[in-house]
């Protein structure tokens, strides 16, 4: 699949508008507020107040998921250190979410 690339802005908002998990809506968020830097799950559990480790999988699932029904793979990347949204990523969903209102 297909990164969301510089022009895939309608495409950025389609992601962000489908999203109707707030945790996974604040798990995005929260990458997407942070580039290049890598969390792993308890940081992110941390940071949101989250009441367990497993909302954080769960949200990330269910995003992934989201980015795949349009055709995109997940904007962050996951490895055994953590999640890294990527900084023109980041910069495409802030401009994404900015459009939605958000």
């Amino acid at each position: 699949m297909q990164r969301f690339g510089p022009d895939d802005l309608d495409a950025a908002r389609a992601f962000y508008r489908a999203i109707d998990d707030p945790v996974a809506k604040a798990v995005l968020d929260f990458l997407v507020d942070q580039p290049e830097q890598r969390f792993d799950g308890a940081a992110i559990v941390r940071a949101l107040d989250l009441p367990e480790h497993r909302a954080v999988a769960r949200a990330t699932f269910r995003l992934g998921t989201l980015a795949a029904d349009l055709g995109y793979a997940r904007p962050w990347r996951e490895a055994q250190l953590g999640y890294l949204m990527p900084r023109d990523q980041a910069a495409l969903l802030r401009q994404a979410r900015m459009g939605d209102g958000g």
